[in-house]
């Protein structure tokens, strides 16, 4: 019997997360195209934020543990950029509420 009432609830929460994986997500949206709505500027500054906050702590100090290896072969500035440069701009330059822009900030930056 509870071998059952296991394997219903188990079934049960596989067919809530299909159903819910399966609504359309543009059916509630009130905003314009080009403005984020309040759940992607609070899903941005409540997790990704914080979260790009560490990967800069992290990225600086693999950039510095990783320095004997980096100077050696000239790529300094290329782990420098892309272990700390971009994840600063992605924390701090990008515009809020944007989730889907990418570590460069603009694109006429190489």
């Amino acid at each position: 019997m509870r071998f059952a009432k296991k394997l219903i609830s188990v079934w049960l929460g596989i067919i809530l997360v299909v159903c819910m994986s399966a609504m359309p997500l543009s059916a509630a949206d009130p905003t314009e195209p080009g403005e984020p709505s309040p759940d992607e500027v609070a899903a941005d500054l409540l997790l990704i934020r914080p979260v790009a906050l560490c990967s800069i702590v992290v990225g600086s100090v693999i950039f510095v543990a990783f320095l004997p290896f980096t100077l050696p072969t000239g790529n300094l500035s290329l782990a420098g950029k892309k272990l700390v440069l971009e994840p600063v701009k992605y924390t701090f330059l990008k515009p809020l509420g944007e989730l889907e822009t990418p570590f460069r900030v603009s694109a006429t930056e190489d």
